[in-house]
């Protein structure tokens, strides 16, 4: 794709006048871009003219008076025409970023191949550890009453809570609704669905079966073809199996300060900065399992007495004076 079409395609997003196979192809050129140096690929040619259109293209939409369209509806507001303009002009554009504002409710999904594990955060910090040949469909951002996803195959789920926006996850005829826990849900071709619970407590239910709630360290296993529900008790074999490969586990022993750090960079995607190194002189000893990061990071503040400062994918940690 080179940048004059790039440039019209771009303005013909931003005005809802693409069709369905127009999107598809702009919004996989975007995802091919992973993070803020994906341009870097870009000659300056290329990369000066995406940049300028991206600017004016949507600024300018932005601007305009709230018209009827078919894929887009935000605020229209100075705010998001400056941060717009901070992204283009400090160079940091990225795939989410100029997707999350010109179409933050858009349906995207998240999928990988047998014997791999990836990991997705979601809009509202929810993590989502998705196991092999699966598939997750979700919205880019959630909406304000509640958060929807849908699930083909396996994945384990560390929810944020949220007792206003309930978490639903749709995975063949049954639903699952949470406010914030811990679970795996997995799907066969059987048509059978299996949920463990690790933390918390789950509702789930179908058209065919009466709900119930499903406890910590309770199983159930769903037959769409049978309209039933076993209920069983995982052992700790079945745990292992549930969480081995990703990262939920942050369960620490006399740890060193230094390996904390890296395992919460490296689950929750951030960099933590110390302003004060003898920080690192320190062992911890907590389990912060199924913990959001602003409460991993309290709990530290709390036990080594420190200060944090969270400000989107940066963390600081100072000594309390």
């Amino acid at each position: 794709m080179d940048h004059k079409e790039f440039k019209q395609l771009l303005d013909r997003y931003t005005k809802g006048l693409l069709n369905q196979q127009e999107i598809e192809r702009l919004e996989s050129w975007l995802d091919a871009m992973e993070d803020k140096t994906a341009f870097d690929s870009l000659d300056k040619e290329e990369l000066s003219a995406s940049r300028a259109a991206m600017f004016s293209q949507l600024t300018r939409r932005i601007q305009q008076p709230a018209a009827p369209v078919r894929l887009i509806s935000y605020k229209r507001t100075l705010a998001v025409a400056a941060g717009i303009a901070a992204i283009v002009l400090t160079g940091y554009i990225c795939r989410k970023s100029i997707l999350d504002i010109v179409a933050p409710h858009r349906t995207t999904y998240a999928y990988n191949k047998k014997g791999y594990i990836t990991k997705q955060i979601l809009s509202d910090n929810s993590i989502v550890w998705l196991k092999g040949n699966s598939k997750l469909i979700f919205p880019a951002k959630f909406e304000n009453d509640q958060r929807s996803v849908t699930l083909e195959g396996e994945a384990l789920f560390e929810v944020s809570k949220d007792v206003q926006r309930p978490f639903i996850v749709t995975c063949g005829s049954l639903t699952t609704q949470v406010l914030g826990t811990s679970f795996n849900i997995r799907s066969n071709e059987t048509g059978e669905v299996a949920i463990s619970v690790l933390t918390g407590a789950v509702v789930v239910g179908s058209d065919a079966t009466r709900k119930q709630i499903v406890h910590t360290n309770e199983s159930i296993v769903y037959s769409e073809k049978q309209s039933s529900v076993v209920n069983v008790h995982p052992s700790r074999k079945d745990i292992h199996e549930i969480i081995n490969g990703t990262e939920y586990d942050m369960a620490f022993s006399d740890a060193s300060m230094h390996n904390v750090i890296q395992k919460i960079e490296k689950k929750f995607e951030v960099k933590i900065n110390l302003e004060d190194t003898a920080i690192l002189n320190n062992v911890i000893t907590a389990d912060m399992t199924d913990q959001s990061l602003a409460h991993t990071m309290e709990m530290i503040s709390q036990a080594l007495n420190l200060d944090v400062r969270i400000n989107d994918k940066m963390v600081s940690l100072r000594a309390k004076k």
